[in-house]
């Protein structure tokens, strides 16, 4: 199992301990470029996607942790998708 599977095995079995930095680390290896912040939100864009992700003292709420693990896994599903004849 990879660093990455093992992160994101990680933020899938308890979301509410992770942390900015771990959901940065993710999305980064998945090729999102932190775009730009503006106060507290942190904005990630790849492509024609754009994910916002508000930060506060370095935690990052459960709800978003889910998100980009959906994000994430939807686009490990469309890669899969057309990688296959």
């Amino acid at each position: 199992m990879s660093k990455r599977e093992k992160l994101r095995e990680r933020l899938r079995n308890n979301p509410k301990n992770a942390t900015f930095s771990d959901i940065r680390t993710l999305l980064e290896q998945e090729g999102f470029v932190l775009d730009r912040v503006t106060g507290s939100h942190h904005i990630f864009t790849k492509d024609e996607v754009t994910f916002v992700v508000p930060v506060h003292n370095n935690k990052v709420k459960t709800i978003y942790v889910k998100r980009v693990i959906e994000l994430i896994e939807q686009a490990d599903n469309q890669t899969d998708a057309e990688e296959q004849p």
